[in-house]
């Protein structure tokens, strides 16, 4: 049985204009089969959310990569979504629009 989701060799610095590097997440290695429930628990700042934007596709690893059904993750996708931690939306548009945005950017009826 393949995983459904793989994580190999993942970690993240960032990097500062003036070069100074900050390890945000160590290189991690797990697995996901179809129908497990998984839970990421932490210390504040210990990547954890970073991880997460990884899997997501808003972020890139630093090192490693994120397959999904055995294709790598390179970038956000209609087949997973994230919560934030913060409220997220788009200030130009109204509530309506901001729920109906993933539908319309699907091509479909609101």
């Amino acid at each position: 049985m393949t995983d459904q989701l793989a994580i190999q060799g993942v970690s993240r610095v960032f990097e500062s204009p003036n070069g100074q590097r900050t390890q945000a997440l160590q290189p991690i290695d797990f697995a996901v089969a179809s129908n497990d429930f998984v839970t990421i628990l932490g210390p504040s700042g210990c990547g954890k959310s970073t991880l997460l934007r990884i899997v997501a596709g808003l972020e890139r690893p630093s090192t490693g990569q994120v397959l999904l059904d055995g294709t790598p993750v390179d970038g956000p996708g209609a087949d997973r979504g994230m919560v934030f931690q913060s409220y997220t939306l788009f200030p130009w548009l109204t509530v309506a629009q901001n729920i109906c945005f993933g539908l319309r950017e699907r091509g479909l009826p609101e």
